[in-house]
């Protein structure tokens, strides 16, 4: 099985969809009816129902996972000479998915969260084919018990705090967020002599930002800072799914990007020729790879004395932030829903699980946790 890129020729309804994954088969299989190159015609339905028509994927990224995941499983059973579609009730025939995710943790040596992650893909995939296709599933449902105080507003719920899953699904641990404390917060900043490389951690540390949102982060937001306002509110749309969100940069730290542009970037940039418009540039005044991991390489050549990756300096920001918002009593507006907002999750939920790590502070810096990062720098 091969995943390639489709050409701006490839259309559905005459609107045109570059770069959409296109998955083939790479082995002939005459008991199956197939010859390498052509297209896995169901896999292609299901992207396209999936990534397309149900209008909740907008980015293309998301595309790019979900055929990932068929990709791998298709190309376990082409290789194995296993027909997907061969599915009837008995249990010798569900074992098809499972003997895949058996392998993807055995052999693979992928995790569990990941695996479950392909897996929740396969499941829709076969969940979408059912009854086109062939008749039953490669797996069964099991109810399963929903923990009280899971779920956003689950007093609200009529299902008896259950809810049915794929038997595949392996067991998972809810894992805490990491973040760093104020005092880790200052050894790191203290630790980077490379200017830019502060001002992007710092970035991360006062905004929230994922790496990919820092790597992408647009130029045309800078602005030179003028009177006595506390931050600078700017809108950024490279983001996870493609939705623009709003984001609050302190002015301190709005002062010292403008110093960036003008000074450090503009020199980078006359040297190399390289015309971006993204904010940061490599030392050889190159653009970031926004797929790359160079960024969670230069935080690991610190060699600091605890562990420190990119998603831990957003876990920080919510963290801190949170419980400085919880603190302030006067706080004229919903601390929650204020760091929705500013992280762009879709869910509350999500930015609920903050709750819990606000409780595992042992320092009072929170409050002031902005001033505290511009009070190193």
């Amino acid at each position: 099985m091969l995943c390639i890129k489709s050409t701006s020729d490839f259309e559905i309804e005459s609107v045109k969809y570059p770069n959409f994954p296109l998955l083939t088969w790479e082995v002939d299989n005459a008991k199956l009816g197939i010859e390498s190159g052509m297209l896995c015609v169901e896999a292609m339905q299901f992207l396209i129902y999936e990534c397309l028509k149900r209008g909740r994927v907008d980015s293309e990224n998301t595309w790019w996972t979900y055929a990932r995941h068929l990709n791998q499983f298709l190309t376990f059973c082409e290789h194995n000479g296993l027909d997907w579609r061969n599915i009837s009730e008995s249990s010798e025939d569900e074992m098809l998915v499972s003997a895949y995710r058996d392998l993807c943790v055995g052999e693979f040596g992928m995790s569990v969260n990941s695996t479950n992650q392909h897996l929740r893909t396969i499941v829709r995939f076969y969940s979408y084919g059912v009854g086109k296709w062939f008749d039953s599933l490669p797996y069964s449902l099991e109810s399963v018990s929903v923990r009280k105080g899971q779920q956003f507003l689950a007093h609200t719920e009529r299902n008896g705090g259950k809810k049915y899953s794929s038997d595949l699904m392996m067991k998972t641990f809810e894992k805490k967020a990491e973040f760093l404390s104020a005092y880790e917060v200052q050894e790191l900043l203290s630790s980077i002599e490379n200017p830019t490389l502060k001002l992007m951690v710092r970035l991360c540390l006062q905004t929230g930002i994922r790496r990919k949102e820092l790597l992408l982060f647009p130029l045309h937001v800078i602005r030179k800072p003028s009177g006595n306002q506390t931050y600078y509110e700017v809108n950024i749309s490279r983001t996870k799914g493609e939705k623009e969100r709003k984001i609050h940069i302190p002015s301190r730290l709005m002062e010292d990007l403008w110093r960036y542009v003008n000074e450090a970037r503009f020199q980078k940039q006359q040297e190399s020729g390289v015309n971006s418009d993204c904010l940061f540039l490599t030392s050889d005044g190159q653009e970031w790879a926004s797929q790359g991991s160079a960024f969670g390489k230069a935080l690991k050549s610190l060699n600091l004395p605890f562990h420190v990756a990119p998603h831990m300096l957003r876990h920080s920001y919510a963290t801190h932030m949170l419980k400085g918002l919880l603190e302030r009593k006067s706080s004229k507006f919903e601390p929650l829903m204020y760091l929705q907002s500013r992280l762009g999750h879709s869910s509350i939920t999500t930015t609920m699980k903050y709750l819990h790590l606000v409780n595992d502070l042992v320092d009072d810096l929170s409050i002031e946790y902005q001033q505290q990062i511009d009070a190193i720098v």
